[in-house]
């Protein structure tokens, strides 16, 4: 993997943008306990900080090691801030917020310069309105999926991407399936992306569509759910994945985003952050920043190693948020006497209480049906539903029910 830091002079050929007003604001999350010495000389912790770039696989595209996932996010001054601090890649997708996250980063770009930034997109391949997506869900057609990405392109301004993927794999037979390959052939014959990859959400089938990724030529992408409670099986099949020359990059590497009282002049983001940065097989990360404050935090990360305090902050982090962050290991469903989608229904519970995103927890709540939701929950008195790592799943089921049926 090719790693080298670089001026942003050097970087961004034109236009070249200096940083002196986030110097102030970064030396705050950088003087932290998590990345600094208290005694460290004042003029070290407040120097303006420096991007680092990597080699995104085989596409050979330079990528911030912090880039842009743009979920919820609604304030297109972030975005300016991101390309200050030397961010050069921005993650959205066809569905986010409606479209309204692949408009607001159009009129950006539109103002800032195309090709001065890389985009990547997403579409799902699946019906996921209000049917579940793992029962009654039907492949789009071919043409759909054109008519989805024209629309992206339009509201992007652009007339291309710089990686489009596969949103939300369900099944690895989907990698090889003939209708998506074709599409996918076509957009990249017609220019409209300039590689491929999909993402990968699903810790219940991780390993085996990382694995089926690493096997196929095809693919030059793999966006994956990775962060410091991640499993050795999934860590060491995105190493095999990296390994075949095909980029990686890391979403989900907050582990939920939730504040945590006891620790927050150690900055935990940061150091889960650096965490995933650390692995040699990330080419980059694709945090959600919504606010101007994250933003900065993240970017704080760069550069940094971690050290035995480092490693004790998310030891500390995580024994504050384990009760309730699901660290979708699958471990708890075969306990569940009604066969609920518990991985799901946790993650609706994360959004609301770590991203604090109500409507996007109701609306993926909304799209379980009546067996996969909580409502079997309200009257079971069985005592099942067992979680390794001690979260009280039936206390937790019947709460997302009351908050989002």
């Amino acid at each position: 993997m090719s790693i080298r830091k670089m001026s942003r002079r050097e970087f961004f050929a034109e236009g070249s943008v200096k940083l002196s007003g986030a110097s102030l604001l970064l030396s705050q999350y950088c003087a932290s306990h998590a990345f600094a010495s208290k005694e460290a000389p004042a003029r070290e912790r407040q120097k303006d900080p420096t991007m680092e770039y990597r080699t995104l696989g085989k596409t050979g595209l330079k990528v911030s090691v912090v880039s842009h996932g743009l979920a919820q996010l609604k304030e297109p001054a972030v975005i300016f801030k991101a390309l200050d601090l030397g961010v050069n890649f921005f993650d959205t997708a066809h569905v986010y917020q409606n479209g309204n996250s692949e408009i607001l980063l159009g009129k950006v770009l539109k103002e800032y310069g195309r090709k001065k930034v890389l985009i990547a997109t997403k579409i799902p391949p699946l019906f996921q309105l209000q049917e579940s997506p793992f029962e009654k869900g039907a492949m789009l057609e071919r043409k759909t999926m054109e008519e989805m990405m024209e629309k992206s392109l339009k509201r992007l301004q652009t007339d291309y991407v710089d990686v489009f993927y596969v949103h939300d794999i369900l099944d690895k037979k989907w990698l090889s399936n003939e209708s998506i390959l074709s599409f996918l052939e076509k957009l990249k014959k017609e220019g409209k992306t300039r590689f491929v990859g999909v993402s990968l959400h699903n810790k219940r089938i991780f390993v085996d569509v990382a694995e089926q990724v690493a096997k196929l030529t095809f693919y030059d992408v793999l966006l994956a759910w990775l962060n410091f409670t991640s499993s050795p099986e999934d860590v060491e099949a995105l190493r095999r994945v990296r390994k075949m020359n095909v980029g990686v990059v890391a979403m989900k590497t907050q582990t939920g985003g939730y504040s945590d009282d006891t620790t927050s002049s150690l900055s935990p983001h940061q150091a889960t952050l650096a965490w995933a940065l650390n692995q040699d097989f990330v080419d980059c990360a694709v945090p959600g920043m919504k606010k101007m404050e994250q933003l900065i935090e993240n970017v704080g990360a760069v550069g940094k190693k971690m050290s035995w305090n480092d490693r004790k902050i998310l030891h500390t982090y995580y024994n504050s948020i384990k009760k309730k962050y699901c660290t979708m290991c699958a471990k708890c469903l075969p306990s569940c006497c009604n066969a609920i989608d518990i991985l799901t229904i946790n993650r609706t519970l994360m959004y609301f209480e770590g991203y604090r995103e109500f409507e996007q927890a109701r609306q993926t709540y909304s799209q379980l049906s009546n067996r996969e939701n909580a409502n079997a929950c309200i009257d079971c008195s069985s005592p099942t539903c067992r979680c390794v790592n001690g979260i009280k799943i039936a206390q937790r089921m019947k709460y997302a029910h009351s908050l989002f049926a």
